[in-house]
């Protein structure tokens, strides 16, 4: 399970509108959101990216060209880079609070977690650092990370079949939910194409308490491979996320 607050607003980078925009051939940033400490003394880094491209979807295999140093290559980092979002605030243009990378209690200001993306010819790093200023602000009050459990209903399949995915979600009672709240499924690594049909479902309007809110939801694959896919829930101020793998085959 993966549970973080929002980024901040200081963490937010700038992205910026130019007369000249790309639907493909453009790299892959990957970004450093900021760390947070666990009960035990490990900390959590937590990283987003920026698919500079309006269309294209990058797949980048873990290795060279998509690796986590020191503690990788394989630091659980996404192979697959949906395109950026031509609306909204720099933040909610870009994937924010993708996925952490647990480090050791020994780690030290001077220690640094990178994360190499190359792409078109291209190499971008994000630089984690255990400095207070990344330091991730914690959730609003007394909220906690939604509970999250999720299921699929084979996890193997035969083309053109689908893979039915289910969810149970629990969440505590809100001062005030976001009306953004919801859980969604995200094609987190395998090459090819995965339709979500629902893609995301809300959480029930209202601030009381959500008792295993169930949902379900069916996934369509382009080709045979091997697929991570990942449920993500959001109640407004934290994540949190689980993954389920298919292997699809040929009919």
């Amino acid at each position: 399970m993966l549970a973080a607050p929002t980024p901040s607003l200081g963490q937010e980078i700038d992205i910026g509108d130019t007369q000249v925009q790309y639907n493909r051939g453009m790299n892959v940033a990957p970004i450093y959101e900021g760390w947070t400490k666990n009960p035990d003394g490990t900390i959590d880094f937590w990283f987003g990216y920026l698919n500079q491209n309006f269309e294209e979807v990058l797949h980048i295999a873990i290795g060279p060209d998509n690796r986590i140093e020191p503690l990788g290559p394989d630091a659980g980092q996404p192979t697959v880079f949906v395109p950026r979002r031509r609306t909204g605030r720099a933040v909610q243009r870009r994937e924010t609070m993708v996925f952490s990378v647990e480090v050791p209690n020994t780690w030290t200001r001077d220690d640094e977690l990178v994360w190499t993306i190359n792409a078109h010819g291209r190499s971008d790093r994000a630089i984690a650092l255990y400095l207070p200023i990344y330091e991730l602000t914690g959730p609003r009050g007394s909220n906690t990370p939604p509970a999250l459990e999720v299921n699929i209903e084979s996890d193997s399949i035969a083309l053109p079949g689908t893979a039915t995915l289910s969810t149970s979600l629990s969440d505590a009672a809100q001062d005030r939910r976001r009306r953004s709240a919801n859980v969604r499924w995200v094609h987190y690594r395998g090459r090819g194409t995965v339709r979500f049909s629902p893609g995301q479902t809300l959480f029930p309007e209202g601030q009381d308490a959500i008792e295993n809110l169930e949902t379900t939801t069916t996934a369509r694959f382009s080709q045979p491979g091997t697929f991570m896919l990942r449920a993500v829930a959001y109640d407004g101020d934290l994540y949190v996320a689980e993954n389920v793998t298919v292997a699809v085959s040929e009919h």
